[in-house]
């Protein structure tokens, strides 16, 4: 008994820091500037898919409070920071 509450000592740990984490990489998506001001030019890239898709893509980004553009960045940012890319 004493293992199981080690392990899931661990494990809410592990969901904690886990959480903190994505809250700050959230907030750090949303605060992206939607206008840019001097040599900091936004540009658009396209991004195909079904509509199916875009509307399950686009329920979970506003979910947590972003835009489908928002979330895509911050998709991006993550993959590339948790595959050592």
């Amino acid at each position: 008994m004493a293992r199981k509450k080690d392990v899931k000592s661990l494990l809410d740990s592990f969901e904690i820091d886990t959480e903190k984490e994505h809250d700050a990489a959230v907030t750090a998506a949303s605060k992206t500037p939607k206008k840019s001001s001097g040599g900091d030019t936004r540009a658009t890239a396209l991004v195909s898919m079904t509509k199916d898709e875009k509307e399950r893509l686009t329920t979970k980004a506003k979910a947590h409070g972003l835009s489908l553009s928002a979330f895509f960045r911050l998709a991006a940012d993550e993959y590339i920071n948790n595959h050592n890319w």
